[in-house]
C-alpha cells in the first residue's frame, strides 16, 4: 500500500472511532428519534455538496434507474437505516462497545446469506469463520459488556444485527444494478422522510440545529461516509477500507472499558481482536 492509501485508511480509522462517542452524548441527553433525524438530514445536505461532483452517475443513467425494481430495495434501506439507527443508539446508551460489536456478528449473517442466495461463492474457511464470528457473538453476548444490557437494550441490540446484515444483502443486489449514487441518494431520501414521518415536531428540529454536539456528531458522521466512499471509489480497494473501518472496533471497546467501565479493557481487547481475524477473511479474499 502507498503512503496515501494508508493515511486515508488511517483518518477513515480515526473518524469511525469518533463516531460512537459523539453520538453517545446524543442518545443521553435527548430522544432516541432526533438522532435518525440529524443523521438524514445531514447525510442529504452532503449529497447536495457533492451533486456537482458525482450527480452525473443518476443523470445519465435516469432511465434505467428509475425503471428498475432495485430501486424499491435502496428504499427499503432508507427505511431500515431509521429504524437501525434507533436502535443502535438505544444500544449505544447502555454499552457503546455492545452497539459497534454487533457490526461483526451482522457482516457474518450478511454475508452468509448472500453465499447460500446470491451465489457469493464463499469458500471452506471463509464459511469456518462466519460459524467462528457467530460463536463469538454468543460469547459475547453472554460474558461480555452485552450481558448487562437491559431487556430493550438486548433486544435493540438483536434489532441492529438484522438490520445491518440486511444492508449487506441489499447493496450487494442493489450497487451492481443501479450504481453506487443513484442508491446512496435514493435510499437517503428514504432515510430522510421515514425518520420525521413520525417523530418530526419543531422543537427535534430546533435542537438539530442549534445543539453544538449535535452538528459535530452530524458532521462527523457525513464527512465518514463521504471519505469512504470517495476512498472506495479512487483510492482504496473496498477491502483495505473495510478493514481499516473495523480497526475502529476493539480501540472503540477498550476506550469504552476505560471511559464508561464496560468491563476490562483486556477483556474487550481479546474480544474485538478475535472478531476482526475472524472477519478479515471476508472481505479480503473474495
Amino acid at each position: 500500500m502507498s503512503f496515501l492509501q494508508i493515511s486515508i485508511g488511517l483518518i477513515i480509522t480515526f473518524f469511525m472511532t469518533l463516531r460512537p462517542f459523539v453520538y453517545k452524548p446524543v442518545a443521553l441527553k435527548f430522544p432516541i428519534s432526533v438522532s435518525a433525524q440529524f443523521t438524514s438530514f445531514w447525510l442529504v445536505l452532503g449529497l447536495v455538496i457533492t451533486c456537482p461532483i458525482y450527480g452525473y452517475l443518476f443523470a445519465d443513467n435516469m432511465h434505467k434507474i428509475v425503471s428498475s425494481p432495485f430501486v424499491f430495495l435502496s428504499i427499503i434501506k432508507g427505511i431500515f437505516l431509521t429504524w437501525m439507527i434507533n436502535a443502535q443508539q438505544m444500544v449505544n446508551k447502555e454499552s457503546t462497545s455492545s452497539s459497534v460489536f454487533s457490526g461483526f456478528i451482522a457482516l457474518a449473517v450478511g454475508s452468509l446469506i448472500n453465499n447460500i442466495f446470491f451465489n457469493e461463492g464463499l469458500k471452506i474457511f471463509q464459511i469456518l469463520c462466519i460459524a467462528a464470528l457467530g460463536f463469538l457473538g454468543v460469547l459475547f453476548y453472554f460474558f461480555g459488556d452485552s450481558k448487562n444490557l437491559s431487556v430493550r437494550g438486548k433486544n435493540a441490540f438483536m434489532v441492529t444485527i438484522f438490520l445491518t446484515s440486511s444492508y449487506c444483502v441489499i447493496d450487494h443486489l442493489t450497487i451492481p444494478e443501479i450504481g453506487w449514487y443513484p442508491h446512496l441518494f435514493i435510499s437517503s431520501l428514504a432515510f430522510l422522510l421515514s425518520s420525521v414521518w413520525k417523530n418530526f415536531s419543531w422543537q427535534n428540529f430546533k435542537i438539530i440545529f442549534s445543539t453544538r454536539i449535535i452538528i459535530i456528531a452530524g458532521i462527523i458522521y457525513t464527512v465518514s461516509e463521504f471519505l469512504i466512499i470517495y476512498s472506495l471509489t479512487n483510492i482504496l480497494p473496498v477491502s483495505f477500507a473495510n478493514l481499516f473501518m473495523r480497526i475502529s472496533i476493539p480501540v472503540i471497546m477498550v476506550i469504552s472499558a476505560l471511559k464508561y467501565k464496560e468491563q476490562s479493557w483486556q477483556k474487550q481487547l481479546a474480544f474485538g481482536s478475535c472478531a476482526i481475524i475472524l472477519s478479515m477473511p471476508l472481505f479480503l479474499f473474495n
